[in-house]
């Protein structure tokens, strides 16, 4: 669990994600979620250390939050949320409309990856879309998210490219940096 979620925690981090929900369903053994929990932040952070040493603007470091997911989909109904699962259409069918999510919408986009079981069923229901990002291929856990991240980052800017949505991002400002980083204004 600790290696998965480091693996996780990394990906995250890499592309500064907004935040990261672990969704759960269900009971969880506490000892496997302490050994999940210690990875994904050491992924985090050993990425974040890495981009405060290389990156020319300041990282956003991943905020990270714990809800059960049915609640999680209930309370974000009317935000776009993304469900990559197997039984959803190909990426390359639907990457219109992933697109248009990010670039056309002002708010926060859900992306749901599954795990073990993946997402269940009734979730499904209330996706504005379900996604399979390579038909034919079971993703492991770990790796999930960041294929996930790399398939919509290409979908994003392939669509950029064609000049379909101006040429330019119009989506939602970046998240603040969380309470932990620096103050931009102070290191400059």
């Amino acid at each position: 669990a600790e290696t998965m979620g480091s693996r996780i925690g990394r990906a995250a981090q890499t592309f500064e994600v907004g935040e990261l929900v672990v969704g759960y369903v269900g009971f969880l053994n506490g000892e496997s979620l302490a050994g999940f929990l210690k990875g994904l932040f050491e992924g985090i952070d050993s990425r974040y250390r890495i981009q405060l040493k290389t990156y020319s603007h300041k990282p956003w470091k991943v905020r990270v939050l714990i809800q059960d997911l049915y609640q999680l989909v209930r309370e974000r109904r009317k935000e776009p949320i993304i469900v990559l699962e197997p039984e959803g259409e190909p990426l390359p069918k639907v990457s219109g409309r992933i697109a248009e999510f990010f670039l056309k919408h002002s708010g926060r986009v859900n992306v749901l990856v599954g795990s073990r079981e993946g997402i269940p069923k009734g979730v499904f229901r209330l996706a504005s879309l379900v996604v399979d990002l390579c038909p034919g291929v079971t993703i492991s856990t770990d790796y999930a998210a960041s294929s996930a991240l790399i398939a919509i980052a290409n979908v994003l800017e392939e669509k950029l490219l064609e000049g379909e949505f101006g040429g330019s991002f119009t989506g939602p400002e970046p998240p603040p940096p969380s309470s932990t980083s620096r103050d931009w204004a102070q290191d400059n």
